[in-house]
């Protein structure tokens, strides 16, 4: 989820001290891991935020409710529709 540099400074550590370097992170799907920018309503980042999670923590369950998040997003990106064989 992290760019090399800086996965390189969280390391295996727990989540707490990961959280400040999932923040330095170029992409704001990964930054907001640790949390949401907030903004005024109605802009760009403020639609994305509806769609988003930040964690205070990482459990399994955390996860699990982050990939259910991701697949959401990934819906709504590509919209597909259900496929028929013939």
């Amino acid at each position: 989820m992290l760019e090399k540099p800086i996965n390189i400074v969280a390391g295996n550590g727990f989540f707490e001290k990961k959280k400040a370097e999932y923040l330095k992170s170029c992409t704001y799907l990964t930054r907001s891991i640790a949390g949401l920018i907030a903004v005024e309503n109605d802009t760009s980042i403020s639609r994305i935020n509806a769609k988003l999670l930040a964690f205070d923590q990482w459990s399994a369950r955390d996860m699990d409710r982050r990939q259910v998040m991701l697949i959401g997003l990934a819906k709504d990106i590509w919209k597909t529709m259900p496929f028929e064989v013939n």
